[in-house]
């Protein structure tokens, strides 16, 4: 017996309108050409470590403040990544926010790589991780980048 999985990227699933909510968010915070950022924008991020893996291929200066805050600062400007524990998506917080296209243009690229990192992850705990006698008999790729698994059970 085969069981199929389909691995689709976070990115796929939640990229439109997630970075679509995020990109409303911060318009919503500019005012004047400055934020008045009150609160902070909800975020599809929830593994922190990918999280920060994702932040460090980008040319940043991230400072970790703890497992549940990171101080990233850009050439856009400052962002802090903060939530209350790890079971928690993070909330993003704008400070000194210079270029504001360029920022939103930065998160929606921001938010599909960090998908491709979660899916990478998934696709490795998967095989790290197939129990005895189990095995992947065949892996394609498919046109929107879903990594599709068979695996004999």
């Amino acid at each position: 017996m085969s069981v199929i999985l389909t691995l689709t990227s976070a990115a796929i699933i939640a990229g439109v309108s997630m970075a679509t909510a995020t990109s409303m968010a911060v318009i919503s915070q500019v005012k004047d050409g400055t934020f008045e950022a009150t609160e902070g924008i909800d975020t599809m991020f929830v593994d922190g470590e990918i999280l920060l893996k994702t932040l460090q291929s980008y040319d940043c200066h991230i400072e970790t403040i703890s497992e549940n805050e990171f101080l990233v600062k850009t050439t856009c400007g400052v962002i802090r990544y903060a939530r209350e524990n790890a079971g928690q998506a993070f909330k993003m917080y704008l400070n000194e926010i210079d270029d504001v296209d360029g920022l939103l243009q930065n998160l929606k690229s921001f938010e599909m790589d960090y998908g491709r990192n979660v899916q990478d992850y998934t696709y490795h705990h998967i095989k790290d991780n197939l129990s005895e006698g189990m095995q992947i008999v065949d892996e394609a790729v498919l046109d929107d980048n879903s990594l599709l698994l068979t695996i004999q059970v």
